[in-house]
């Protein structure tokens, strides 16, 4: 057995200065990018994932060396999109006549003319807000898609959404008149450990581990930590302050809707508070087990919370969680105490859940260590390649007591196991056990 201390892998000194002005990470990501624009074919891109995961700073990032024209879909109507739309096509092509383009569809016309002569590519961020307020944009695509492909137009097309369900379904729905026509798609997750310590070159190695603990691999919370502040400094400014964003969290990053419906923000209460299992959740909302699964489920399809299988998994023993460890912290101590922290008495709600604080770092900091050695892993710098870490639990051992594991994984031939036991603590853990 050998004890591992995180800090010696939180390594700084290798990371280039100054990096916050630049764009970090997303190497797979870009690369994926960068093969599809530069095919001599059409192509077409559905690029999704949870709102504030870094879709719009990757599409911007992807294109920077290309001919692009960035559309950004707004919730709000018809016709101010179509006015944006049109200010941003009259911005690209030079135009200094007072033209207006009255549909979306005489809009994208010229584009095809252009993509004749040059490399193009067009993106249509969030797609779903567009399509809100004008449900025939998907049919378009699919006839503009077609018309491309027939006069051979090798124009480049990416279409975004934070909407997960809406765009899964326009991949997969047989019936959507999108289905086969993207050549390529790409899920954008949080970023692995190695590019999240990235952003935060600078920082205490120890209070490194806490935020991402707190904030997970997510680039929106990280890029506002302040290296010049203590950990209680930046806390308590972006947690517990009536003037910082954060304080709306639930509004910024989970689904439109979710912030505002009482039985969404009950289960999320409830997870944050330790309650993982079915039973253990709807016996605290005092709800039936088959209408929980029914919000469960949509959850899931928003990606605001995961199921997680155990090990030894089986339906007693596999569990949910809050996917973002963020939103976690804001139902565990923000939530409760708004009031307060509205009133400007943040301070003193910080120095009060001291303790509190410390046990919601405990319990993100194993999602942190598993983060670290899945990324080893998939780079092949473990002894062995494996399966997914998975939490094992068993109520009754042949120890006569309860055993849990943070993450334990099978190799992929089947001769060896990995376990994980991850425990967070702030002094230095120097002694080591091998076997």
């Amino acid at each position: 057995m050998r004890y591992y201390n995180i800090n010696k892998f939180v390594d700084n000194k290798n990371v280039e200065k100054g990096f916050k002005c630049m764009f970090v990470g997303r190497k797979e990501e870009l690369e994926v990018f960068k093969n599809r624009y530069e095919t001599d074919n059409l192509e077409v891109g559905l690029i999704y994932g949870q709102r504030r995961i870094g879709k719009t700073s990757l599409i911007i990032e992807s294109v920077k060396n290309y001919n692009n024209i960035y559309f950004l879909s707004k919730d709000t109507t018809y016709q101010d999109n179509l006015s944006y739309f049109n200010s941003v096509f009259k911005k690209f092509s030079g135009i200094t006549l007072p033209i207006m383009f009255e549909t979306f569809d005489e809009l994208f016309e010229p584009l095809k003319d252009y993509a004749k002569k040059e490399r193009l590519v067009l993106i249509i961020d969030e797609l779903p807000f567009l399509a809100k307020v004008y449900p025939g944009i998907i049919s378009f695509f699919q006839g503009y898609i077609d018309d491309l492909k027939r006069n051979d137009i090798k124009m480049k097309i990416i279409l975004s959404g934070s909407d997960i369900s809406f765009m899964v379904d326009l991949l997969k729905n047989k019936s959507k008149p999108l289905y086969q026509r993207a050549t390529f798609k790409i899920h954008v997750l949080p970023m692995v450990f190695s590019d999240a310590a990235r952003i935060l070159n600078g920082f205490d190695y120890n209070d490194i581990i806490k935020y991402l603990s707190i904030f997970g691999n997510r680039p929106y919370y990280l890029e506002k930590l302040d290296s010049k502040k203590t950990f209680d400094e930046n806390i308590t400014q972006l947690c517990f302050s009536s003037d910082s964003i954060l304080i709306d969290t639930p509004n910024l990053t989970l689904p439109i809707g979710y912030s505002n419906n009482g039985t969404y923000i009950a289960i999320l209460t409830a997870m944050a508070n330790r309650k993982h299992r079915v039973k253990d959740i709807a016996d605290e909302l005092r709800i039936d087990s088959n209408a929980l699964a029914t919000y469960l489920k949509r959850m899931m399809d928003g990606e605001s919370i995961e199921k997680r299988e155990t090990f030894n998994g089986n339906q007693k023993t596999n569990y949910y969680e809050i996917s973002d460890p963020m939103i976690r912290f804001y139902y565990s101590l923000i939530f409760p105490n708004l009031e307060d922290i509205q009133r400007r008495i943040g301070k003193e709600i910080y120095e009060l859940n001291r303790e509190k604080i410390n046990s919601v770092i405990e319990h993100g900091f194993e999602d942190v260590v598993n983060s670290y050695m899945d990324e080893l892993n998939r780079n092949g710098k473990l002894n062995y390649t494996y399966h997914t870490f998975k939490k094992y639990t068993a109520d009754n051992s042949i120890l006569n007591r309860s055993i849990e594991i943070d993450g334990l994984a099978e190799s992929l031939d089947k001769k060896h196991l990995l376990a994980i036991e991850a425990k967070y603590r702030s002094e230095e853990h120097t002694s080591e056990l091998q076997s």
